[in-house]
């Protein structure tokens, strides 16, 4: 079966089945690392972009040499509200996806979730030291689930303007603020 019809490395076109193909990649992963095995030059199946854009490994050299930096990314900004919430809430995002996948592991494992439970309790801390255990462990989730609200109101097309940004963003850690301590009273 014809997986696709390229563009050779020399404009030559050319039909690749699903078994040249895997060759060819394999061919390519061990001429990088034994030069001599291929004689003539051979395209390297890649997903960096020098393959895709002509000449991008002039212009990353330039930036070099203009002592430019690749991406400025965390080293030259200074932490924002609105940087820090992001982070804040992608991290609260993936930290209860796992903490989601390991009670479900609890359920299945030898004495069910119960029997984890009753074992905390035997552990359990004095009522002040858990009142702040458990706020620590709710707040992620309510701040999780009150920027996203925020979130969906910006996907409404409101609260764009800098100065909303950032009230929304303090009301965001304020309310999950209050409503974590609530919770942990509740419960």
């Amino acid at each position: 079966a014809v997986v696709s019809t390229q563009s050779g490395h020399y404009g030559r076109e050319h039909k690749l089945n699903l078994r040249d193909t895997m060759n060819y990649t394999r061919l390519c992963s061990v001429s990088k690392r034994i030069p001599s095995l291929v004689s003539s030059p051979s395209r390297v199946l890649s997903t960096t972009s020098e393959f895709k854009v002509p000449g991008t490994a002039e212009f990353f050299d330039k930036q070099s040499a203009l002592g430019r930096p690749m991406s400025p990314h965390l080293t030259i900004y200074s932490p924002q509200l609105t940087s820090m919430l992001s982070i804040t809430h992608r991290g609260t995002g993936v930290a209860y996806g796992v903490a989601l996948y390991a009670g479900t592991l609890l359920t299945v494992l030898p004495g069910g979730f119960s029997s984890y439970v009753a074992l905390a309790e035997q552990y359990a801390p004095g009522a002040g030291l858990l009142f702040a255990m458990k706020s620590v462990v709710v707040f992620p989730l309510v701040f999780h689930t009150i920027n996203g609200f925020r979130h969906l109101a910006w996907d409404s097309g409101r609260g764009f303007n800098i100065a909303e940004v950032y009230k929304s963003g303090w009301i965001t850690l304020a309310l999950a603020a209050v409503l974590s301590l609530a919770f942990a009273a509740l419960v």
